[in-house]
């Protein structure tokens, strides 16, 4: 993997602080102007989760030609967009990726910064879009984890054009085409995520926990 920029990096860092900050605010902002109230109880329980995704996204199963999947490790981001909303889920995820980068920080570019990291963990805000559209919770809570993933996967597989671009693709893979490797690697893992994801996550939406939301009142 490259562990390179396209600019220096000092420069490189003061930009994206920047740019995180600048991020930060409009968040807020956003939240702000819908007069949700950030009380003390929800930004600990925001607090909470994106700890304990962080914490889980280190027990993982290595794949052979790049990427993993985790255990559960979304789970937590997801509930609470969810139950929150799309604008606290929208600060959730944006912190999230904030910790995801400084956890892990791999990037070739500066895009490639923003689909690896701010896009695709932020765009965990749509779980909730159907939650008012659909009165069977289990399901709206499926297709919303499914939309987020499927969103996911379309700022991986374009970082992964621009990455496998640059000539970073296994010899013994079937193809030198980066579109069709960045598909592949990314499915590779992101589907089974999913997958271990939706295991939790449907059974939990059945039980009084969760029809009652015990956890996030």
């Amino acid at each position: 993997m490259y562990n390179l920029l396209a600019i220096d990096t000092t420069e490189l860092v003061v930009m994206i602080s920047v740019v995180a900050k600048q991020l930060e605010f409009a968040v807020l902002f956003l939240i702000g102007k819908t007069k949700a109230v950030l009380d003390t109880k929800k930004l600990t329980v925001i607090a909470l989760a994106v700890a304990l995704t962080t914490t889980l996204s280190f027990l993982k199963i290595q794949l052979p030609f790049g990427g993993s999947v985790t255990f559960f490790s979304l789970v937590p981001v997801i509930l609470v967009s969810y139950f929150y909303g799309i604008y606290f889920g929208l600060l959730t995820g944006f912190v999230t990726s904030l910790l995801q980068f400084i956890t892990s920080p791999w990037i070739l570019t500066p895009l490639t910064f923003f689909l690896d990291y701010i896009f695709a963990f932020s765009l965990v805000c749509v779980v909730s879009v159907f939650k008012n559209v659909i009165k069977n919770k289990t399901l709206s809570l499926t297709l919303g984890t499914v939309l987020f993933f499927l969103l996911r996967f379309t700022m991986h597989l374009i970082s992964g054009i621009i990455y496998f671009k640059h000539g970073e693709i296994y010899g013994d893979f079937p193809t030198n085409t980066a579109f069709i490797y960045s598909i592949c690697y990314n499915l590779a893992y992101i589907v089974p995520d999913m997958l271990v994801v939706l295991m939790f996550l449907i059974p939990f939406s059945r039980t009084k926990t969760f029809k009652d939301n015990l956890l996030f009142k």
